[in-house]
């Protein structure tokens, strides 16, 4: 069996590079990652990859049916735009602020760039 760590290697790989084609890159879907209260931005990136705060590596939101795996020390690694219409532990934030402006440093700052917010 592979090491967690190997694992969080492949997926923080497909994440930056991702499964889909280019059009469907730029596409952030109705459920998204980057909308949910789960997702941490990668520091110092702009790439927008990010973890999830819950589910941990070896796990696929995106498989059919979806892998989800709660131990060990390593994050699931994903995209803004991953589709999460699947995950079971999607919450999606009461606010986004597309103004990163607006405060100095808030948590809820989200992939501001990537979602295309007017501010």
């Amino acid at each position: 069996m592979k090491d967690q760590w190997e694992i969080l290697k492949e997926q923080f790989l497909q994440a930056a590079i991702g499964r889909r084609g280019i059009e469907e890159r730029e596409k952030v879907p109705e459920k998204a990652c980057g909308k949910c209260k789960h997702f941490s931005e990668k520091a110092w990136s702009s790439d927008g990859s990010g973890y999830c705060r819950i589910l941990k590596a070896g796990s696929d939101i995106t498989a059919d049916p979806p892998v989800y795996v709660t131990e060990g020390d390593a994050a699931y690694v994903v995209a803004f735009n991953t589709d999460a219409s699947k995950c079971k532990y999607y919450e999606e934030l009461e606010f986004i602020d597309h103004d990163a402006r607006e405060t100095a440093d808030p948590f809820h700052r989200r992939v501001v760039r990537q979602l295309g917010g007017k501010g």
